[in-house]
């Protein structure tokens, strides 16, 4: 757009119009929005087959040694009343849960069952925008508020995706093995990210690891495996 042809609407007293130099500088940060949108597409694409999931992990063992097995360990889930409550969505959430959990020695036998599971995951958005500041002189003189430039307030939002696991006797109800797991990044493909997350959280099983572990999975197209 050219000042020549720039539209001009009626001129009030002690008023005046955009220019062509605001317009063109608003397309402009529009644009570089675009471009960063474009760009951020393509490196997710770019890195489809394989991905790193880390994810921050403390856990618990037994405050006594527990002898020693031979052998897989049965084991059945336990839910809490809002677990209850929600079963249909749960059911998908141990679905998930099964094959990490057989990969320990974990295997699912309610009958057979010496342990029970106490499974939690959840997966939160989290907006990441740019606050507001003051700039002087954009539409004319004086101080105002007004945004940051749109490119570089707008980020793709996180994903926090939490896992908490709790491995009791079933017998008397001690507590064997209890872990928690949390990762944060751009994947929203829950059904994917969440065993990898579980993968991590079991790294120490049985012994458990208080101290908090940055854990290392890689996710590929045949499912999660842990890094040495």
């Amino acid at each position: 757009m050219t000042r020549k042809n720039c539209p001009r609407p009626a001129r009030r007293a002690g008023c005046s119009w955009y220019s062509c130099k605001t317009v063109h500088a608003l397309c402009g940060r529009h644009a570089a929005s675009l471009c960063v949108l474009v760009l951020i597409s393509l490196a997710l694409t770019a890195c489809g087959t394989t991905r790193l999931i880390d994810s921050d992990v403390r856990s618990f063992g037994p405050t006594k040694a527990a002898p020693a097995t031979n052998g897989p360990q049965f084991y059945r889930f336990e839910r809490l009343p809002s677990q209850q409550a929600n079963a249909s969505a749960q059911d998908g959430l141990e679905a998930l849960a099964v094959p990490v959990l057989a990969q320990r020695g974990l295997v699912l036998d309610a009958r057979a069952a010496r342990l029970t599971v106490e499974l939690r995951m959840a997966v939160e958005t989290v907006n990441r925008v740019g606050g507001w500041r003051a700039e002087r002189g954009l539409f004319g003189s004086g101080n105002g508020l007004w945004s940051e430039p749109l490119a570089l307030t707008m980020q793709p939002p996180l994903h926090r995706y939490t896992v908490q696991l709790l491995l009791r006797d079933a017998a008397d109800k001690t507590v064997v093995f209890e872990s928690s797991a949390q990762h944060e990044g751009l994947w929203s493909d829950r059904d994917k990210v969440l065993p990898a997350v579980l993968m991590a959280a079991l790294r120490d099983f049985p012994e458990g690891m208080a101290q908090t572990q940055r854990v290392l999975v890689d996710l590929l197209p045949d499912g999660p495996h842990l890094r040495p």
